[in-house]
């Protein structure tokens, strides 16, 4: 089963780009500061639960459960699964192009996913559900196209393609696609319709599901969620303007020519059933969110990313076909669009922790708010200074961006309530939710005018009129006081459980 042609490691370029990214990526998760999906997971999954309002529960479970085995709450402990999963999808990704090409159109899919901003970050950085939702949707294809081509220990290999199919299931919605459209390729394939009758296709289609239950079990209690807050997205308006949106943001994402070559290796790759495995989920996948984007839906563009990281062998594969000459024009063209990219990313990187691009000004200009990705512990250890009695304080928040920010520096010592709207999980995680008296903590950038706190403070008084201004804790940003969190004590509200339709 594991024979020695799943050794990728003894082939030196792909060693050293596994190497090479792994550091980078360790280092990057070491240094930047946590964003506002990673602190919101990582919060929320404290409370360990079937499954959670926005994902499905893997990406909540992992980091809190690496954490606790660990016994370190350390920010690169939190993104260690992150940093696994994005290993193990470059891993799958070059075993793919591997078996569908050869080696050289192998470590070009490979390569081109490790360049790419946002499979580098949020595949493999990041405590966000695409990093384990890609590592499975890789192993899960990965695995397929190998038990196509070796018959020993088929039966095994079949498994194990049904449990990887179920760790995507755990991971996002997005995991159905796969299947769909493998469904909808063995229908139209002359060769593979009889399969729709094949007892152990649906063995793996059986094990993947049960990877779904923990979702099920949880919604069904719940009164289904997450399904209102995902279909409340859709639109049937067409917006033209919101699919320019949406595509640029994809091209961002990925990289110009990524997008351009693996929009031309979809027309033009010369395809076999082994490719076919892959054009298929990856062309759904891109044509159906594409399409929810032109209809005006409330999205973003990394909604289609599991398709455009499926292309990415056929791009190796469109590439490998190519004479020399182009392969070299393809080469610098490409690098002339990486290196600048890249550079902005560090400078960047740099200065969210630091602040040094704008450290020789007297005041913030607007455009400089890193407010939603900043390190806030600053604020924690003050905060406990004088907070709190010996009951276990209820701390609220007027949104959930707000709640997970403050609330994974808090480390779970406290009781969290949204008192706004869109609270998100937060609001299945209050067990007792009579009003209470507790702490409000509103962060905000330190150079907010006094006028802009006291209208926050008329806000806060249709919650309580009595509500108390407590003080106002400074953080910084590097060596510079950048951010303020105001704490004010009142009567938080009572926190009412929505019943879903």
């Amino acid at each position: 089963m594991l024979d020695a042609g799943l050794n990728f490691f003894k082939n030196s370029n792909f060693t050293i780009l596994f190497i090479s990214f792994l550091f980078v990526r360790l280092i990057f998760a070491y240094y930047l500061p946590l964003g506002v999906d990673e602190a919101y997971q990582i919060t929320v999954g404290r409370q360990l639960d079937w499954s959670y309002y926005d994902h499905p529960p893997l990406s909540f479970w992992a980091p809190n459960i690496f954490s606790k085995i660990i016994g370190s709450d350390a920010l690169l402990i939190y993104r260690l699964p992150a940093i696994i999963f994005g290993s193990i999808t470059i891993y799958a990704l070059y075993g793919i192009g591997t078996l569908i090409k050869g080696k050289d159109a192998a470590f070009l899919g490979a390569f081109l996913y490790s360049v790419s901003p946002f499979f580098f970050f949020s595949g493999g950085v990041f405590v966000v559900p695409d990093g384990p939702l890609n590592a499975a949707l890789c192993m899960t294809l990965f695995l397929f196209i190998k038990s196509q081509s070796s018959e020993t220990n088929y039966n095994i290999q079949l498994f194990l393609v049904g449990v990887c199919l179920a760790v995507s299931f755990l991971s996002k919605y997005h995991a159905v696609f796969v299947p769909l459209s493998l469904l909808f390729y063995f229908l139209i394939s002359r060769k593979r319709v009889y399969w729709i009758l094949y007892s152990r296709i649906w063995i793996i289609a059986l094990v993947g599901v049960l990877g779904f239950l923990p979702t099920l079990i949880w919604n069904y209690y719940e009164g289904w969620p997450s399904l209102t807050f995902h279909t409340a997205r859709a639109s049937a308006e067409f917006s033209l303007i919101n699919f320019i949106k949406m595509f640029f943001g994809q091209v961002v994402y990925l990289l110009p020519p990524t997008v351009f070559l693996s929009i031309w290796a979809f027309f033009s790759v010369r395809r076999d059933e082994k490719i076919n495995f892959l054009f298929y989920p990856a062309l759904f996948i891109i044509i159906s969110f594409n399409i929810l984007y032109i209809m005006g839906a409330e999205g973003f563009p990394h909604w289609t990313m599991p398709g455009w990281m499926l292309s990415l062998p056929l791009v190796g594969v469109f590439i490998s076909q190519k004479n020399n000459s182009l392969r070299k024009k393809i080469k610098k063209w490409y690098f002339g669009f990486i290196i600048p990219f890249w550079t902005v990313i560090f400078v960047l990187g740099i200065h969210v922790n630091t602040g040094w691009l704008t450290s020789h000004l007297k005041s913030v200009p607007k455009w400089d708010n890193t407010t939603q990705f900043m390190h806030w512990d600053e604020f924690s250890k003050e905060f406990e200074e004088f907070c709190c009695d010996e009951k276990k304080e209820t701390i609220g928040f007027l949104n959930w961006v707000d709640a997970g920010l403050i609330g994974a520096t808090l480390k779970g010592k406290y009781s969290i309530r949204v008192i706004g709207e869109n609270p998100h999980h937060f609001i299945f995680m209050d067990k007792n939710p009579k009003p209470k008296v507790g702490y409000l903590l509103v962060p905000t950038l330190i150079s907010v005018t006094a006028g802009t706190v006291d209208d926050l403070f008329e806000v806060i008084k249709t919650y309580d009129p009595n509500a108390l201004y407590v003080k106002s804790i400074g953080v910084k940003r590097g060596n510079f006081d950048y951010a303020q969190v105001l704490v004010f004590k009142m009567l938080l509200p009572e926190q009412k459980k929505l019943r879903f339709k």
